[in-house]
């Protein structure tokens, strides 16, 4: 598959979930609005990172993991002294 094309795919992707992301905000959903966008965004981070970053091979991801874990770690934290 060509670049140009992996990149069109993508486009039309981030805009699809662009798309989706507007019409949730149109609509009410209570608790699971939340949700609904956190996973919509996730979706949107692992496209970008995989197209634009060429996050592909085994040690970018690694490093990613690493990043999100300590992240997470930090966030639990924050969280535990509340």
């Amino acid at each position: 598959m060509s670049d140009l094309r992996k990149l069109t795919f993508g486009y039309l992707g981030l805009l699809a979930l662009l798309a989706l992301t507007v019409g949730s905000s149109l609509i009410d959903l209570g608790g699971f609005n939340v949700a609904l966008n956190l996973v919509i965004a996730a979706a949107k981070a692992i496209l970008i990172g995989l197209l634009f970053m060429h996050l592909t091979g085994t040690l970018p991801r690694l490093a990613v993991a690493a990043a999100g874990l300590w992240l997470v770690i930090l966030f639990g934290l924050t969280l535990m002294g509340q």
